[in-house]
């Protein structure tokens, strides 16, 4: 079988392409022979690769410039040359409307709800909720005219987004995978002494790890930190850890989130993120707006508990009471849950992975799906 990717990033550093990237060798050994068109991409893929020209500075506008050349490039080889068309063309999130599969990655309809939940206080606030308007629009209009003859969602509640919006096209759900060779229990045993010791932190600390590469509003990392900061004046042994994110970026950060931040490590971009969980005592994550966070998965199988608020793709993989806790949108009541679990009268009853998919598993799934597409064609 001939397969069209078309994504401007394959690479592993992506979340929402991890799993893609790697399953490209076993989707190989399997005989699918797999073609990508995209802007960037990692060294030494088992694929062929087809850049596309960048036009000057997309990283707002990038999504709307990668399809128009992409509708270009297909309507040329397809069309004109009369070159034949891949056997199956899978379009990562909006890019392709004559493709086969779609696979969504994030939901605009949902953070579109929470934007005006959430308000514009801010030029950043209201180039976001421009940016993501357009991309609505774009969204809604991919799925009244796709040709695809399938959707995979990410998540439970992404699905049922998509199918308000058209409840013609099948749906499969295929959580994110994540590395289990990576992510385990173990490693809390093997790296949590010494990176403490990195970090500074003593055994008296609770620690609460955060971990986003940007978009942090729509993450709620200012939710967070307030709840933090309310928690710490009956516990002042709470500590927020902060993972990712442009240095830049995070001096923005300091300055909005202003004095008082000796509590606060921030630690830029890491490599090995599973060490810097093993050195935490639960994830903190009340973002507002999500499709399937990956970083929850990650956690979870580190054997951390999980406070997360009711944003979407939390439902595949928290089970209140159990591996963490439900939290409301309110740095009150966050912190409230916080001090039950630093005081000890919460804990834990078990570890859960709930819906949550290992790389070679979903490797397996999805080079499933594609084929029957191809066979369905």
């Amino acid at each position: 079988m001939r397969l069209l990717i078309i994504d401007p990033n394959m690479n592993l550093s992506s979340p929402s392409m991890k799993g893609v990237v790697s399953s490209l060798a076993a989707w190989k050994e399997r005989g699918i022979e797999t073609e990508v068109w995209c802007w960037t991409c990692d060294d030494h893929l088992p694929a062929t690769i087809r850049k596309l020209p960048r036009i000057g500075d997309v990283r707002l506008l990038g999504g709307f410039v990668f399809s128009w050349l992409v509708f270009w490039r297909a309507w040329w080889l397809f069309k004109v040359r009369k070159q034949p068309r891949p056997d199956v063309i899978y379009s990562i999130a909006w890019y392709h409307k004559a493709c086969d599969v779609c696979h969504v990655h994030f939901s605009q309809v949902d953070w579109e709800k929470r934007q005006r939940l959430l308000g514009i206080h801010s030029l950043r606030d209201l180039v976001e909720s421009i940016i993501n308007k357009l991309n609505l629009r774009r969204a809604r209009s991919f799925l009244r005219q796709t040709t695809a003859r399938k959707l995979v969602c990410v998540s439970q509640s992404v699905a049922d987004d998509m199918r308000a919006e058209n409840p013609r096209i099948p749906i499969q759900v295929l959580p994110n995978s994540y590395d289990p060779q990576r992510f385990h229990p173990g490693v809390r045993d093997q790296f949590r002494a010494a990176m403490r010791s990195k970090l500074g932190y003593d055994e008296t600390r609770r620690v609460f790890i955060f971990v986003s590469t940007g978009h942090y509003r729509r993450k709620g990392f200012f939710l967070a930190v307030e709840a933090l900061r309310r928690l710490r004046q009956s516990h002042p042994e709470a500590c927020l850890l902060v993972i990712g994110g442009r240095e830049e970026r995070l001096n923005s950060l300091r300055k909005e989130i202003g004095a008082d931040q000796d509590w606060i490590t921030f630690t830029g971009m890491v490599p090995d993120v599973e060490r810097y969980f093993a050195a935490a005592d639960a994830l903190l994550f009340p973002s507002y707006s999500e499709a399937f966070a990956l970083v929850e998965v990650e956690a979870a199988a580190c054997g951390l508990p999980l406070f997360l608020t009711p944003h979407h793709g939390s439902e595949m993989i928290l089970e209140d009471g159990v591996n963490g806790r439900l939290l409301e949108f309110d740095a009150g009541q966050i912190a409230q849950v916080l001090a039950e679990f630093v005081e000890g009268r919460w804990k834990p009853t078990g570890t859960s992975l709930k819906h949550a998919v290992d790389s070679a598993t979903y490797a397996q799934r999805l080079g499933d799906l594609l084929l029957e597409a191809h066979h369905t064609a």
